[in-house]
């Protein structure tokens, strides 16, 4: 898998559980991310408010806000679509 950057990564979080609730390892899955990525986007989406947890299920949802961001991100991707590859610079 080639490196993504971290906004990629988490509109994939996003994606993920975007139409359900969803379980953090259904989550990994999805995403093509790694436990310690999960755990560490996770609480970033969570602490900005782009995803939600239920502490009764132990599922998360994107949020309405969460759900603006992809929106704001496909709309990026279709203006500069050479921003959803990583540069082969490095």
């Amino acid at each position: 898998m080639k490196n993504r950057a971290d906004i990629e990564v988490i509109a994939s979080i996003l994606r993920s559980a975007k139409d359900t609730w969803e379980y953090q390892t259904t989550i990994m899955n999805k995403a093509s991310i790694s436990h310690s990525q999960v755990i560490r986007y996770i609480s970033l989406v969570m602490n900005t408010g782009l995803i939600e947890y239920s502490k009764i299920t132990g599922l998360y949802k994107t949020t309405k806000i969460g759900l603006e961001f992809l929106e704001k991100h496909e709309k990026l991707i279709i203006l500069f679509p050479e921003i959803a590859e990583p540069s082969r610079c490095s």
